[in-house]
């Protein structure tokens, strides 16, 4: 909606949200406090399932800051255990059949982790500890027998074995033992000294001695034996001191006659420090396309120089609703309109579909600048349907974008619960022109030099595997030169009438007739070695041979080998990082860049807001073989061709299918609207 009011003398244009509240934004949810029940009012059902979990419920706290601020380290372990027991997200089972059931479950596992999050976070002494099942579980479980406890119907069945150990800390052994395992807050001195033992020494707890010729320390320490083997200059009981301590670690003595703990503990500091942590995995960096510099567009003037309004976003693309950032100025908010308006009509001429379509049925939102995160530059929510454009930086990905949502409203339209990308693998009819575009996008059938030469390599690994095999059945010292060149004789007419003999392939698996280079290199081998080659190894090897025809044939046909658009884009994946394993890779983003590409290409002119992205998919990389190279994960060339013309046909059949409709050149795209609409506000 759109309206004036005065200030200062100025009449100032507030442009507000439009259409349908859209939920779920950032700019409205619970971060800091914890997701509650009143949150879940205007979640739909996909976004109860992917955001009532323990982490948005309870946010994970910062054990080490409690510490810092006073908090004793035993409370906070304590705190962290409590936390650590509860389930990561609700526990939905057969059961639960309803959606009334699932809905009880999911807000009652919302209510419990609350009340257990507000009373584990206001404890404080140590002593509370010992009083977790009086002063909280009491109220959600009941003893059945002294093996058993029954859950309360507060509690949603979210009490488990892991959260009834807690019960069984009657002291602060446990708890110290693990915080000393676990390193729990510790400081980096703490951490060094904890790798080290520090003994006292006397000589009644200590003994010296020999065992298996090797000279021994028996050392006795808190009702434990410990048998050392010492370095020479500590296997002396005259280099040690009565009533001294000594510093011991990983069966090793450090260090001995310190006069004091103290005195042992700064032995320790002073020639130890904390070992780094070991990065066993190469952190990717962010691949970031390049903000546009300018947003530059050649298409007619379809604003008639007006500045377009929420209402025209939804009487020409009857989106279902759209909103902006909080910190999105007027200003800011009218460039989004305008250029939002534009792009998404030239996404109606690309694709020659009505703008109406636009909203795939009414169904699809849009939001400038108010759901995004991170570094993210625009991005699609299957939950809400919803397309996010950042404020400048999300220029050029609007046809990305509605390619995603394409890829999802039009598999649940169809019945498959969403992305048609994610359903590769189902049988259904429907799905077959994605099929092609995702198997035109991954492989391409060739033949060129390179393909000619690796099946020219696949041919004589075959030969090199069947001379191997032969020369296992043939030890050289059993071999004079003649019967060595005879072999190579007929290992050769083996390889040269390998097609011959493929063809009598049945015959000499199941009668053993038909091959005459292996039977007489089974009689060569009777007479070198004294045995026929078994017939089981006969066998494997006509195998080989057939392999070997079946390679020579292959020189110089089709083959079917990934594209340089997949290839590229595994590349990505091992350079660049993203939220998700393969996400350059995956079928669902590959489409939708290569659906960007198709739109403009199909466009003709510059449509930079709407696909100002499509061709910077780029990066220069060094590879392992310290080389640089251009890295492009976007369709080019040929494969570009072939997968526009796939799209073309899926554009089709969504046409004959009535979800999308033809575009009417004819139609009054841009209805000014009158003044008398606006509301004045004095």
């Amino acid at each position: 909606m759109s309206s004036f009011y005065l200030e200062g003398g100025k009449n100032i244009l507030e442009i507000q949200d439009f259409g349908e509240k859209i939920g779920g934004a950032k700019k409205d949810l619970w971060k800091e406090r914890g997701l509650s029940i009143a949150d879940l009012v205007g979640m739909n059902d996909a976004e109860k399932i992917k955001l009532i979990k323990k982490d948005n419920v309870w946010k994970r706290p910062n054990y080490q800051e409690m510490v810092d601020n006073g908090m004793p380290v035993r409370v906070a372990y304590f705190i962290k255990l409590i936390r650590d027991a509860i389930p990561t997200k609700p526990i939905i089972t057969y059961r639960d059949r309803t959606p009334e059931l699932i809905m009880n479950k999911q807000e009652g596992y919302v209510e419990f982790v609350g009340k257990i999050r507000d009373y584990a976070m206001n404890l404080s002494k140590e002593d509370e500890i010992f009083n977790f099942y009086n002063d909280f579980l009491s109220k959600y479980v009941t003893f059945n027998n002294p093996y058993s406890v029954l859950n309360s119907s507060e509690a949603y069945d979210y009490i488990n074995q892991k959260m009834l150990n807690l019960l069984n800390i009657k002291n602060f052994l446990r708890i110290d033992n693990e915080i000393i395992k676990n390193q729990f807050c510790f400081t980096d001195e703490e951490k060094i000294l904890s790798k080290f033992e520090i003994f006292y020494y006397s000589k009644d707890n200590t003994k010296f001695t020999k065992y298996n010729d090797r000279n021994t320390i028996e050392h006795k320490e808190r009702f434990v034996k410990y048998y050392i083997y010492p370095k020479e200059q500590f296997s002396n009981p005259d280099n040690w001191k009565e009533n001294t301590f000594f510093i011991w670690k990983n069966g090793e003595i450090i260090k001995n006659n310190l006069n004091s703990i103290d005195d042992a503990k700064k032995y320790i500091l002073d020639n130890y420090e904390v070992s780094p942590k070991v990065n066993t995995r190469n952190r990717k960096k962010k691949f970031i396309p390049k903000q546009l510099k300018n947003i530059s567009r050649d298409g007619e003037d379809v604003r008639n120089g007006k500045d377009i309004t929420g209402e025209d976003m939804l009487k020409s693309f009857i989106f279902k609703g759209g909103e902006f950032g909080n910190w999105l100025n007027d200003n800011d908010r009218h460039q989004s309109l305008n250029y939002g308006f534009e792009a998404l009509m030239d996404l109606s001429k690309a694709l020659a579909i009505s703008p109406e379509d636009i909203s795939l049925g009414n169904r699809l939102s849009i939001a400038f600048g108010s759901r995004g995160s991170g570094s993210a530059l625009a991005h699609y929510e299957p939950d809400r349907e919803v397309i996010n454009i950042t404020k400048m930086r999300g220029a050029g990905s609007l046809a990305h974008e509605w390619g995603h949502a394409l890829d999802d409203i039009v598999g649940k339209k169809l019945g498959l619960n969403g992305f048609l990308t994610e359903r590769y693998n189902s049988t259904d009819p429907i799905l077959k022109e994605m099929k092609d575009i995702i198997e035109t996008m991954q492989y391409k059938t060739v033949c060129n030099k390179e393909t000619t030469k690796l099946q020219r390599e696949e041919y004589e690994k075959e030969i090199n595997k069947a001379k191997k095999y032969i020369d296992s059945f043939f030890p050289e010292k059993y071999l004079t030169e003649n019967q060595k060149s005879q072999k190579e004789s007929l290992v050769q007419k083996l390889i040269d009438n390998s097609e011959t003999s493929s063809n009598n392939l049945i015959d000499y698996i199941s009668k053993g007739i038909g091959n005459k280079e292996i039977d007489e290199l089974s009689k060569l081998r009777s007479e070198t070695v004294g045995k026929v080659i078994p017939k089981i190894e006969r066998i494997n090897l006509a195998y080989l041979q057939n392999n070997i025809n079946i390679k020579e044939k292959n020189i110089g046909s089709s083959q079917k080998i990934k594209t340089d658009f997949y290839k590229n884009s595994i590349k990505f994946d091992d350079y660049f990082s993203k939220t998700d394993n393969g996400y350059w890779q995956s079928k669902a983003e590959m489409f939708a860049r290569a659906f960007a590409c198709y739109v403009y290409d199909k466009l003709g002119y510059k449509s930079d807001y709407l696909c100002g992205h499509a061709n910077k998919v780029i990066n220069s990389v060094i590879n392992d073989k310290g080389e640089t190279e251009v890295i492009k994960a976007f369709p080019i060339g040929e494969e570009r061709k072939a997968i526009n013309e796939k799209i073309d046909t899926f554009i089709k059949v969504l046409k004959e299918k009535e979800i999308l409709h033809d575009y009417n050149e004819n139609v009054n795209i841009y209805d000014e609207k009158k003044e008398s609409e606006n509301e004045i506000i004095l």
